[in-house]
């Protein structure tokens, strides 16, 4: 038994009853001329850099060295939807064992593969308010920022979502950190801004991109205002004290996978291990 696959059965021992893995459902089958499903929020559309894209390994599906990393993807796209569509869950906060794990990128790339699935209005918010990535990862800056509308110097939530395109794909997030992120995301306005996103969007799969779990405390400020955690490890950063205590944090809350990024594969080559479910991450 691996690392990951002991440590993924002492978690699972002690998660929130009703966090077995579900056998025999089915999703729904991919189409690719299904129509997006419709949402009332208008985004700011915005033209992603093209250059930043490439030189941090988004999976926009348009080179044909990303076809394996996008199989995987969808492998962990499926995995995932099983679990959310069998506990109704429609909030999954992606948080890390510890710094430069990939989870910002994964949460990104997830969103893309679960936005080409076209069965649910996919909403990706970059609540790492310490260290927002997910729009210096697509080379944007949106007109108002998620700090903004936490700050409460943005009163109408509907201003903070832009669109790179794909129909079914808002996002909200930053480009400047913030103090007191803790507090700010403690507060009453993250309850009413996944309210307004559920009210304003059909069969919505809302993913929180959180800071990692172990420090600051914002992702257990988050963790219990959300319907599930997805954990991002390295096999190259994380050390095994590390997910260790990020296990043992989220088995306080129901886990909807464990990701395991540049996981050593079949004669070396990279590839990724999961429980529960599995993303990639190119090496580098």
């Amino acid at each position: 038994m691996t690392i990951i696959e002991t440590m993924l059965e002492k978690t699972k021992a002690r998660a929130p009853t009703g966090t077995a893995i579900p056998h025999g459902i089915h999703t729904h089958p991919r189409r690719s001329d299904m129509p997006a499903p419709h949402t009332s929020i208008e985004a700011r559309r915005l033209a992603i850099d093209p250059v930043a894209a490439r030189e941090n390994r988004l999976l926009l599906g348009m080179e044909q060295k990303d076809r394996g990393a996008m199989a995987a993807y969808g492998m962990l796209r499926t995995r995932l939807l099983h679990r959310a569509r069998a506990k109704g869950w429609t909030t999954i906060a992606v948080t890390s064992a510890s710094p430069q794990d990939g989870k910002s990128l994964t949460a990104l790339n997830l969103s893309l593969s679960l936005a080409r699935e076209r069965n649910s209005s996919v909403v990706l918010l970059d609540c790492d308010l310490c260290n927002p990535s997910v729009c210096h990862l697509l080379g944007i800056a949106p007109p108002v920022e998620l700090r903004e509308y936490f700050q409460q110097k943005s009163r109408a939530p509907g201003e903070l979502f832009v669109s790179i395109g794909i129909d079914n794909l808002l996002i909200a997030g930053n480009t400047a950190p913030t103090e007191q992120s803790a507090e700010l995301l403690g507060s009453s306005r993250l309850e009413e801004l996944l309210e307004f996103i559920k009210r304003s969007t059909v069969n919505p799969l809302i993913l929180i991109d959180l800071p990692p779990i172990v420090s600051p405390d914002d992702a257990l400020v988050v963790a219990p205002r959300v319907d599930a955690l997805l954990i991002v490890a390295s096999q190259e950063i994380t050390s095994r004290a590390e997910l260790q205590k990020a296990l043992d944090l989220a088995s306080h809350f129901p886990l909807a996978g464990l990701v395991m990024n540049r996981a050593i594969g079949v004669r070396g080559k990279y590839t990724y291990g999961y429980g529960y479910g599995a993303a990639p991450m190119p090496r580098g």
